[in-house]
């Protein structure tokens, strides 16, 4: 899971990067020092976890929470354990209490991931069932094929898909985008970019091939993409 850490207390900050860093199941995208300065990451980066700290300076966890409408689970970090009954009133998947101990932050992770889990397997169940999703653009309702969807391109608040044989604007992020994308199908490359993995030709460590376009990869998504793509395919070494 991809997570960034928000908290105003370095040292804070840095302890949780260090449990982080030693779960394999996660990849810390970032850590910020305000809910403020996070918000502009999450709308242009897939982040599937948030630890975020209740009490700080400027705008609290709790009121950011409130106003957040992203996917990404929020995990609390306090040192105050009365905050611990007014968190799961905005939806928090757990609260770990500061000093964190390391065994509480594997549960808590695991609990997140045992809820990502479900989530998707729902979600692929749904998209079984349907292969399409009809989209606004130019006045006129969309109707799109995930086969003959290339690849999308997010250009800050809209994206743009491309089609075998067209190209379309909707007024919507690439996040909100992937949401309706089966994830056996699509695959986020880039901070901008998911690609149809039916549609690539080749790649190497710093492109994927796609049509006649050579996409480049981001650094924080080479891993996902060779792990999710390439390994388990690939035949000889």
């Amino acid at each position: 899971m991809n997570c960034i850490v928000i908290d105003d207390e370095p040292l804070a900050r840095e302890k949780i990067r260090m449990l982080v860093e030693k779960d394999v199941t996660l990849q810390l995208l970032g850590c910020f020092d305000s809910p403020i300065k996070a918000v502009g990451f999450l709308e242009l980066n897939q982040v599937d976890l948030i630890f975020l700290d209740i009490r700080m300076h400027g705008m609290s966890g709790l009121d950011f929470a409130r106003t957040y409408q992203g996917e990404a689970l929020v995990i609390f970090t306090s040192a105050h354990a009365a905050y611990a009954l007014e968190s799961y009133d905005v939806r928090a998947i757990d609260f770990l209490v500061k000093p964190i101990h390391p065994l509480r932050f594997v549960q808590a992770v695991q609990k997140a991931l045992e809820y990502v889990d479900l989530k998707r397997q729902y979600k692929r169940q749904a998209n079984e069932k349907q292969d399409y999703f009809f989209v606004r653009a130019d006045r006129r309702l969309h109707r799109i094929s995930f086969q003959e969807c290339l690849y999308v391109e997010g250009i800050r608040d809209y994206c743009v898909l491309h089609l075998i044989d067209r190209k379309i604007m909707p007024a919507l992020n690439l996040k909100t985008i992937q949401e309706y994308l089966p994830s056996d199908m699509f695959l986020r490359i880039s901070k901008s970019v998911i690609v149809n993995i039916r549609h690539v030709k080749s790649l190497t460590h710093h492109d994927v091939q796609v049509g006649e376009m050579e996409l480049g990869i981001g650094n924080a998504y080479r891993e996902q993409v060779f792990a999710n793509f390439v390994t388990n395919n690939l035949v000889g070494r």
